[in-house]
């Protein structure tokens, strides 16, 4: 991931955890759990949305998910 997106993605994960009232790692580790969730899903609609977006590794970080979020967003408008 270059380092913009990357800097667009923590700035994201502070947004958010200002909202939550929660810690940037409680935020992580909470889209980790519900990624982890989904991941397992036998459906394979779910199963080709995951295959989707780019990682690393076999399953992506909550970084690059949550980097996928925002691409797939402005495609949308």
């Amino acid at each position: 991931m270059d380092r913009k997106k990357l800097q667009i993605v923590e700035s994201a994960f502070k947004q958010i955890s200002i909202c939550e009232g929660k810690t940037v790692n409680e935020i992580k580790k909470e889209i980790k759990k519900a990624m982890r969730i989904s991941l397992c899903n036998q459906d394979p609609k779910i199963q080709s949305y995951w295959k989707r977006i780019p990682c690393e590794s076999d399953i992506p970080t909550p970084e690059e998910f949550l980097a996928f979020l925002v691409d797939e967003s402005k495609k949308k408008f």
